[in-house]
């Protein structure tokens, strides 16, 4: 399983090789749904109740990072969490006046109902998996059906065709449900 950092670490390199000048978009590969769901402990639907942020030693340097409280609706997976309001850990936030801004990263809407796909990270605490392609907000469509949108900071995605994302925008929680069920019971 790939750590956050490993993620992060990969993404520079990508938008290094990519782009030796500066870049202006954060570039990632593209998860299947299969290896989402493999990599996640939990798949849920959840609403993000508060959120904090603070100074804190990730690998060997000094970051920001944003404790969220979220409460579980349901899982979409079979597996629910121990508790019906887990602790989740983001990169990136705002202490005082100073902000650190992580692409790819979630950012949480307070009070908004989303669809999460979480691994606990190397120190064992719950994270989003593979940033915001672990994360989907729901949101009413003109039927009035909440379905699944691609989150606000998903960064530019390689090879698009097949993946997570493509798959589960635009879908119920029915409907994802069922996808995510139907991949649990492969072989």
């Amino acid at each position: 399983m790939l750590s956050r950092r490993q993620m992060l670490g990969a993404f520079g390199v990508g938008c290094a090789a990519a782009w030796p000048g500066v870049a202006s978009a954060t570039l990632a590969r593209a998860l299947s749904l299969p290896q989402l769901v493999g990599l996640s402990r939990y798949c849920l639907v959840g609403t993000a109740t508060d959120a904090n942020s603070r100074w804190e030693t990730v690998g060997k340097s000094r970051r920001i990072v944003t404790y969220a409280q979220v409460q579980v609706t349901q899982p979409i997976d079979g597996r629910p969490p121990p508790d019906t309001t887990l602790m989740l850990r983001t990169l990136g936030g705002r202490v005082g006046d100073i902000g650190q801004l992580v692409h790819g990263e979630v950012r949480f809407q307070l009070g908004a109902p989303m669809v999460l796909f979480l691994a606990p990270d190397v120190d064992g605490i719950l994270g989003v998996t593979a940033m915001a392609q672990g994360h989907y907000p729901l949101r009413a469509e003109t039927d009035g059906i909440a379905r699944l949108q691609s989150s606000p900071d998903m960064p530019s995605l390689l090879s698009v065709e097949g993946s997570a994302v493509e798959r589960l925008v635009k879908r119920t929680v029915v409907e994802a449900e069922f996808m995510v069920s139907d991949i649990m019971r492969a072989p």
